[in-house]
């Protein structure tokens, strides 16, 4: 039995798993002392200040001291266009920096913006349908001339 059972105290928890700060600890040998030590480190480790999001009311963390963007229906349709505009070959990739163009991929993306267009009618704001109807309109388009091009 511990000390701490000893006395009276009751028990110690003690975590034995190894994870990535704490190397070679917790091989059998840990003791009161070193949990306590870990876990003022952890203390005086700096933490990401959440802070809460107006639309949400939920909290979110802070990146680099820039906040998140705002995530909404417009946001989502501009995300995937973004995909659609880089698979197209318009945009370059943002891993290797070059303009590849996939076509078969470009069109599931559009066919996934039309689907949530027909998914969501009804339930958009005037503004979030005009703005889907113009961005699937333009990838349309896009999408008709890189394919005339590439043939």
């Amino acid at each position: 039995m511990r000390e701490e059972e000893k006395k009276g105290k009751g028990f110690v928890f003690v975590d034995k798993r190894k994870t990535h700060d704490t190397e070679g600890e917790g091989q059998g040998g840990d003791d009161a002392s070193s949990t306590a030590q870990r876990s003022e480190e952890k203390k005086a480790a700096p933490k990401e200040t959440p802070r809460e999001d107006p639309k949400t009311k939920t909290a979110e963390p802070e990146r680099s001291g820039q906040p998140l963007p705002a995530v909404d229906f417009n946001a989502l349709i501009l995300s995937l266009s973004s995909s659609v505009m880089m698979h197209l070959g318009v945009l370059p990739n943002p891993v290797s920096h070059e303009t590849e163009a996939d076509l078969p991929l470009a069109k599931q993306t559009i066919d996934i913006i039309a689907l949530l267009q027909e998914k969501t009618r009804g339930n958009l704001t005037q503004d979030e349908e005009k703005f889907i109807e113009a961005v699937l309109y333009d990838l349309r388009l896009k999408y008709v001339e890189v394919d005339r091009e590439k043939a």
